[in-house]
């Protein structure tokens, strides 16, 4: 989990200097490990995301990235009820 937030976090460092393809590659494998803490590792991944749209917003691979963050949140977002 925390190999999964630190590669997340050099990434945001990748899409400052302008390595797009590098930053979103290794941001999509950063999420698909199995996850333990995931409001954790949304919230690294929240600011790649934030990253790539401001700097990168036309694209596809910055779309492809928030959508992937987007389902995350959603199956992330289900209420588990107790009964």
């Amino acid at each position: 989990m925390r190999a999964a937030e630190a590669r997340l976090t050099l990434e945001v460092a990748a899409a400052r200097m302008g390595e797009i393809e590098e930053a979103t590659g290794m941001g999509t494998t950063a999420l698909e490990v199995d996850r333990k803490s995931l409001p954790s590792l949304l919230l690294v991944a929240d600011e790649l995301n934030k990253e790539l749209r401001s700097r990168y917003p036309r694209e596809a691979a910055t779309r492809d990235f928030h959508e992937r963050i987007t389902v995350i949140k959603r199956g992330a977002v289900k209420a588990e009820l107790p009964f």
